[in-house]
């Protein structure tokens, strides 16, 4: 079998914590022992398993139990070469050095990949079932229950990992967690207290139940509420369209009545122009640009949860590219304001022609909504009749007098102006008539300052009128203050009495509610400490009633440890009598009488075996420098025949022209 090893990710890999094992790719191919890669493997396999506090690798076991042990561990990694468990167990007993670099290569090159899979294999591995116990019904129950159970943490496994990618502050998670555990005992304390309570009412039980039943219905009731919302709504709604329907029959009769076929038609070329420029511009934008905002909503959806730093850095940016944005749209209005003028004239209008349709189509719908308002209430309007007709056209008449007399004062209102329009022009031409004269006499501003003057004294004499009315109107406002107060004063003064025997009531009810509260948190304290007490007394004894447990069970597991030593060494001492005739029949069978025996026997054959090897080692010792120098004297004879063979071409190709010496064969005797 051809295996792929990539000894320079081993060697890397290795050579680092936790390994730190100093092994070059040299020595993991000749010089590293193959049980020394064995035990590497198996220390590999245990650091990947290390999850598991029970990991076989961690514990001193039988090489073969191990090697089974880690053939399945293989096999659950999808090591394929590891499928055929007796290969893979006499490659590990009788070390493979290819197959074990290639085992190797396998768990370094993915290790975190497999030390996730190990890590997930044991909550996640279904339990061996013989069959004969496969369909009882508590083994289905039970094996039902684990596959939930599993399902769930694979849920729970997968909404980590989300997590940890979206990359969350560990703080504020740590601060909400923190929270909740401080908010989770303060219920605990008040779910106590209330049980506390509970437990001294009669009948508390039948409250409680009462109490959901209550709940049950007030939320059906809320339901009930809002289908009933929904259904009013709905009605309203449909209310609506029949309304609108029925105007729109009754306008369009009206003007089947009132209207000439080329005003219908006109009318309707008129909306179907309109409809088709809602069509084609306005509808296709909006599409677009609602199309645009889903695409931009769902990749921000798509992207991972950023932080406040990095919203604060996209925010910069936005702001950079928004000044770059408006830095070029005043270059490219100057680069237009510096050609030809007629054509950025032309552009400027279009583009507040195009401003207004749009604001225009901004205001459609908002003005189709008034017309279908005002529509609809022009159709619950009814004619009036009687007394309501008369006022109405009292009312009109009324307002039609006040609509001529407005209009008369408009009129005169718009005479005088322009009468003083024309006032205007005249005093404008008489004043440059004036300024002409004083640049001839060479007075120039005389008329203007002349005329500030006068403004000036009239300006002031007015001010000084002013302030006398001022001064008057503040000293009857002093006056009628100062009336206001005294009247307040004495309004005030059997209510400022009562108020002063109110405050000194409430401040006698404050300080009796001072005195009650601190006695209530004096209480409570108490009571909280030794409730807390109490609950610390209870969970150290069912501690120690826990640990009491485990120990009991750990001595029983002791006593039957014992025990099977026990009888383990009394069947090895009746073996060693030998007067039984069932142990015989044992000892038969398994081709030894007793364990020692067994292993005196094992003990000598291992011994007689260092006897072997450390004779063939001394006797390789022995040889290796003769030997040695034996593959240098072969090796200066190849490198002798080598020239010589080198020397007899040149000689034959005929090179060497001048040297006619014979060519003769040359021998080396060894003697």
């Amino acid at each position: 079998m051809t295996y792929l090893i990539d000894l320079k990710v081993v060697s890397s890999v290795i050579n680092s914590p936790p390994f730190s094992k100093k092994w070059s790719i040299i020595q993991l191919h000749d010089e590293i022992p193959n049980i020394q890669l064995v035990q590497t493997l198996f220390e590999v396999a245990g650091y990947i398993d290390s999850a598991n506090n029970q990991s076989i690798f961690m514990l001193d076991r039988d090489l073969e139990e191990k090697a089974l042990r880690l053939c399945d561990f293989m096999q659950m990694l999808n090591c394929k070469e590891a499928q055929d468990i007796d290969g893979f167990i006499t490659t590990v007993m009788a070390p493979n050095r290819q197959a074990i670099l290639y085992y190797l290569t396998f768990l370094l090159k993915d290790l975190a990949t497999h030390k996730k899979r190990a890590y997930l294999a044991q909550f996640l591995s279904i339990p061996e079932i013989p069959s004969e116990f496969s369909q009882d019904d508590v083994i289905i129950d039970l094996t039902n229950q684990i596959e939930q159970v599993q399902e769930e943490f694979r849920n729970t496994h997968r909404y980590l990992d989300g997590l940890k990618q979206s990359g969350p502050n560990s703080t504020a998670v740590k601060r909400e967690i923190q929270q909740m555990e401080e908010e989770k005992q303060q219920l605990l304390s008040k779910i106590t207290r209330i049980q506390k309570k509970i437990q001294g009412v009669p009948k508390s039980e039948q409250w409680l139940q009462a109490a959901r039943n209550l709940r049950t219905e007030q939320q059906h009731e809320l339901a009930l509420v809002d289908r009933l919302r929904e259904q009013r709504a709905q009605v309203s709604q449909a209310d609506a369209k029949y309304t609108n329907a029925v105007q729109k029959l009754k306008t369009v009769k009206a003007n089947l009545m009132n209207s000439s076929p080329e005003s219908i038609f006109a009318k309707m070329e008129e909306e179907h122009g309109m409809n088709r420029f809602l069509s084609q511009e306005n509808f296709p934008k909006n599409l677009m640009e609602a199309e645009v905002r889903i695409r931009d909503l769902n990749e921000i959806l798509a992207q991972p949860s950023i932080s406040e730093q990095e919203f604060a850095k996209l925010e910069a940016e936005i702001a950079k590219i928004n000044n770059e944005i408006v830095e070029l749209a005043e270059k490219k209005l100057k680069i237009s304001n510096s050609g030809d003028a007629n054509l950025a004239l032309f552009r400027q209008q279009a583009q507040i022609i195009a401003r207004k349709k749009e604001g225009t189509l901004a205001k459609l719908p908002a003005v189709q909504e008034e017309l279908a308002n005002l529509q609809k209430q022009a159709a619950e309007k009814e004619m009036l009749q009687g007394e309501d007709f008369k006022r109405y056209v009292s009312e009109l008449r009324g307002k039609s007098t006040n609509y001529k007399r407005k209009k008369a004062e408009l009129s005169s209102l718009t005479a005088e102006f322009g009468i003083l329009q024309r006032t205007e022009e005249v005093h404008a031409e008489f004043k440059q008539t004036i300024q002409i004269a004083e640049q001839r006499s060479g007075v120039v501003g005389y008329h203007d300052a002349q005329t500030n003057l006068e403004k000036v004294s009239e300006m002031k004499s007015e001010v000084d009128q002013e302030k006398g009315k001022t001064l008057d109107q503040i000293s009857s406002i002093i006056q009628q203050l100062n009336n206001s107060i005294n009247e307040k004063k004495n309004q005030l003064a059997p209510v400022i009495q009562n108020l002063r025997a109110l405050r000194q009531e409430a401040q006698e009810l404050d300080n009796i509610y001072t005195e009650k509260k601190r006695i209530y948190d004096t209480t409570m304290i108490g009571l909280e400490s030794e409730n807390s007490n109490l609950d610390q007394e209870i969970r150290n004894l069912r501690n120690d009633i826990r640990n009491d447990h485990s120990r009991y069970h750990h001595l029983n597991q002791l006593i039957q440890q014992s025990e099977i030593a026990q009888d383990r060494v009394m069947n090895e001492m009746k073996a060693y009598i030998g007067a039984d005739d069932m142990i015989e029949l044992i000892q038969k069978a398994r081709g030894f009488k007793t364990y020692r025996d067994l292993y005196n026997r094992k003990i000598a054959e291992l011994e007689n075996n260092s006897k072997i090897l450390q004779e063939q080692q001394k006797e390789a010792k022995i040889k290796h420098e003769p030997n040695m120098k034996q593959i240098q004297m072969f090796n200066g004879i190849k490198k002798l025949l080598t020239l010589k063979i080198a020397n007899n071409k040149k000689i034959i190709s005929g090179r060497n022209q001048e040297d006619k010496a014979v060519v003769t064969m040359d021998r080396l005797v060894l003697s």
